[in-house]
């Protein structure tokens, strides 16, 4: 586990308890992220490096947000996600599945709703795909994009075909072929996506950490 956090955070370039991530903006701009060995990382906008002496090492999201914003106008719209990966000891024998193609994708991607594509494309220009066909239909997808010694992993199912378990099928070939690089992986789940949740669980992935988060919507 240890390794992996440390991976992680090396990955992000992240060495103090109080950090700024180049990925926030202005409506989403703080995270706190929780590890599974205790750690706690605050990351922060780049808009607001400034205020990063102002931040105790031990602060929620909402404490976060009262020290950056005044929020009696502003509505926030929090989340949480749990952050897994694939231990060690993750099998590294199995199903070996095709890589995705664009047209299939284009296609499933249009199958799917919006609320699912918000939280996590496939493209064929991923690092890594596979997928499940079915009478010439992408039924599910999984991808991944590599950065730093990371593959961060996205997966798509059709919604007729969901509850046959092919998201977990195509999570873990593509587990399997990720690590045959060498590469480390990261499957982020929210925790209000339970289907989401429960596929980490069954394939037997790790959790690395929890992070909260909140979406900021300013008065016009």
């Amino acid at each position: 586990m240890e390794n992996w956090i440390d991976g992680f955070l090396e990955s992000q370039g992240w060495n103090a308890p109080v950090v700024t991530d180049e990925n926030l903006m202005m409506e989403y701009p703080a995270c706190v992220y929780t590890f599974a060995d205790g750690r706690r990382v605050i990351a922060l906008a780049p808009e607001m490096e400034e205020a990063v002496p102002e931040i105790p090492e031990d602060a929620s999201l909402n404490e976060v947000l009262d020290i950056l914003f005044d929020l009696s106008e502003i509505t926030v719209h929090p989340e949480r996600v749990t952050g897994f990966y694939a231990p060690a000891d993750f099998p590294a024998n199995g199903e070996e599945l095709p890589d995705a193609d664009e047209a299939g994708l284009h296609a499933l991607m249009d199958a799917v709703s919006e609320e699912d594509r918000a939280r996590g494309e496939v493209t064929a220009q991923d690092d890594f795909t596979c997928c499940i066909v079915e009478n010439g239909r992408m039924l599910a997808a999984a991808g991944a994009v590599a950065e730093n010694g990371i593959a961060d992993i996205s997966v798509l199912v059709r919604p007729d075909a969901r509850g046959r378990g092919l998201g977990a099928q195509t999570v873990s070939a593509l587990i399997r072929k990720i690590r045959k690089t060498g590469l480390e992986t990261l499957y982020r789940a929210e925790n209000d996506n339970l289907p989401s949740m429960r596929l980490a669980e069954k394939i037997g992935l790790a959790r690395g950490f929890v992070m909260d988060g909140a979406l900021l919507l300013f008065p016009l």
